[in-house]
């Protein structure tokens, strides 16, 4: 092999070093954003599962009440959104029968890649104001809730990238929810 042939070898070497050094670097960054990706679907799932469950309830604990005639007055709807003194059982346990009850707690949950997130849910009564829904400070017939839902690990598994690097992020979803009474 002339001096000419091993230059050549050489150089065939190194650009398939680089070659395979690229390939590794793209299926790398494809891992690391299928993973992203993973992590955030199955926090909206976990959000999704949420709003589902409140939906259930009653609008207002006004509203269940049967010897309540004037179901129709946003006026007889609860003043604070939260969880009333009636809804906390004897042994601390939390008993939720209406949708504002949700506000301001803070739940633990795993989704099916054990990975532990942190939810919290945000309830405000609504209207529209123009074409936007904002919140506002008496009562409607509309409750918006909002769930954020995030990680606590370190780096975050939920992020987005900034100039500074990854920055925690979190999945927020807001649900209307209003009270059509039939009679």
């Amino acid at each position: 092999m002339g001096t000419g042939q091993t230059l050549i070898t050489i150089l065939a070497l190194a650009l398939l070093s680089l070659a395979v050094l690229n390939i590794n670097r793209g299926l790398s960054s494809h891992d690391v954003s299928l993973a992203q990706n993973r992590y955030r679907l199955e926090a909206l799932s976990i959000a999704t599962s949420y709003i589902e469950q409140a939906s259930q309830y009653y609008f207002d604990e006004a509203v269940a009440d049967t010897n309540n005639t004037a179901k129709t007055d946003p006026n007889t709807f609860s003043a604070t959104l939260g969880l009333d003194a009636d809804d906390t059982t004897a042994m601390g346990m939390i008993e939720i029968d209406d949708f504002d009850d949700y506000n301001s707690i803070t739940r633990i949950d795993t989704g099916k890649s054990s990975v532990i997130y942190k939810v919290f849910f945000k309830v405000n009564y609504v209207d529209l104001s123009g074409n936007r829904v904002v919140p506002v400070s008496y009562k409607t017939f509309h409750k918006q809730m909002t769930v954020f839902v995030m990680d606590n690990y370190d780096p975050p598994l939920i992020y987005r990238e900034t100039a500074l690097g990854k920055v925690r992020d979190t999945v927020k979803i807001s649900f209307v929810y209003s009270y059509w009474f039939y009679n």
